[in-house]
C-alpha cells in the first residue's frame, strides 16, 4: 500500500512540475511582431513594459500574427510564441502560449481589419491577452498637485480638471495648468488621472509611487493606486496616449515653450536636430523613428543604454 501511494505522489508531482503554468516565469530581451497580419513587412518590436510584460499596439489587417524572440529568424535559435489551442484568436482573455523554435507552427488568428489592435504578453503567466481599445470621452487630472484638487483630509472629486481631446486622435489627450506642491493638502505635490468624474474605474497611474512627471514616458490603467508627483513648481503641459499607454510632460516658459528639464532628471535637451545621428532614435511608447522629432524622444546609444532627449523645436 505505501509503495502505490509513493508511485501516486511521484506521478502527481511530475505532472505538477511539467505542466506549463508551473513552470518557472520566462524572461525575454526582447519580443517582435511579424506575419501577414502586419499591414507592413518588416517586424515590428513590442513595447517592453516596467512591470516585464511587452506591448503592441495598432494596425492590423487579416492574417496570422506570429510573436518572436529576435527581428529577424534566426534558425535554432528564435523562439516562437506558439497558442496552445489550434484557432486561437488575437481577441481573447488570456490564452496559454509554449515555445517554439519551429517557424511554420501555426500563430495567432486576426480575423478583421482594425487600427486600435492591443495585445499583452505576460511572461510571468506565459499568456497573451488581446483586444480592440476603444477611446474614452474623457481623462481628467485628479489631487493636490493643483489648486482645488485637495484639503487637508482628501483630495476632491469635483475639483478634477479636465484634457482637451485631439482633434485627429481621439486617443490622445493634453492638459496644460500649474501644477505645485501645496501646503495644507494631503498627499501635496501627488496626482493621478482619471477616466471619468469620479474614483475609477478608469484609471491611468505611473508604474511606481511618486514618479516625477518630467521623467516619466510609460502609464498603466489601473492597478496598484500609484500617482505621479510635481518636483518643480510651473507651468505644465501632459499629453497621453490612451492606446500607446504613452505619458509625457513639458514644463512650459511665459511663452508656451518647453523648458529644458532639470539635470537630475536625466534628460538631455537640444535644438540640434543632427545631434547624434547615428544612434537608433524611438518615439516615447518605443516605435522607430527616423530622426529626433520635437518633444521628447529615446536614443539607443552604441553601448546599448537608452537616454532621453528632448528636441526643443
Amino acid at each position: 500500500m505505501k509503495h502505490s501511494l509513493s508511485i501516486i505522489v511521484l506521478i502527481v508531482a511530475a505532472l505538477v512540475t511539467s505542466h506549463p503554468l508551473t513552470s518557472l516565469a520566462q524572461s525575454f530581451q526582447s519580443l517582435w511582431a511579424t506575419g501577414s497580419a502586419l499591414p507592413q513587412d518588416s517586424p515590428l518590436q513590442l513595447v517592453q513594459r516596467p512591470d516585464g510584460m511587452f506591448r503592441f499596439a495598432g494596425a492590423l489587417q487579416p492574417g496570422e500574427l506570429k510573436i518572436m524572440t529576435t527581428e529577424i529568424h534566426q534558425q535554432g535559435v528564435t523562439q516562437y510564441l506558439k497558442p496552445q489551442l489550434v484557432d486561437s484568436y488575437l481577441i481573447n482573455n488570456g490564452l496559454h502560449y509554449t515555445l517554439t523554435t519551429d517557424s511554420t507552427q501555426e500563430g495567432w488568428v486576426v480575423s478583421f481589419q482594425e487600427d486600435t489592435y492591443c495585445l499583452l504578453v505576460n511572461p510571468q503567466q506565459r499568456t497573451l491577452t488581446g483586444q480592440l481599445l476603444l477611446p474614452w470621452n474623457e481623462v481628467l487630472i485628479a489631487g493636490s498637485a493643483f489648486e482645488g484638487g485637495a484639503n487637508n483630509v482628501e483630495w476632491n472629486r469635483n475639483g478634477m480638471l479636465p484634457f482637451v481631446r485631439d482633434h485627429d486622435n481621439p486617443y490622445v489627450f493634453t492638459w496644460t495648468g500649474e501644477l505645485g506642491i501645496y501646503d495644507n493638502v494631503v498627499e501635496p505635490g501627488r496626482f493621478k488621472l482619471e477616466g471619468q468624474m469620479t474614483w475609477g474605474p478608469r484609471e491611468l497611474h505611473p508604474y511606481q509611487q511618486d514618479e516625477d512627471l518630467l521623467t516619466s514616458t510609460q502609464m498603466r490603467q489601473g492597478g496598484d493606486d500609484t500617482k505621479w508627483r510635481v518636483s518643480q513648481a510651473g507651468t505644465y503641459r501632459i499629453t497621453v496616449d490612451l492606446l500607446h499607454e504613452s505619458f509625457q510632460a513639458e514644463l512650459l516658459d511665459g511663452n508656451g515653450e518647453a523648458l529644458l528639464y532639470p539635470q537630475e532628471s536625466g534628460i538631455s535637451a537640444s535644438v540640434d536636430v543632427n545631434v547624434n545621428v547615428n544612434v537608433d532614435v524611438y518615439s516615447i511608447d518605443g516605435r522607430p523613428q527616423p530622426g529626433l522629432r520635437r518633444g521628447l524622444n529615446l536614443q539607443r546609444q552604441p553601448d546599448g543604454k537608452v537616454r532621453k532627449v528632448l528636441l526643443l523645436r
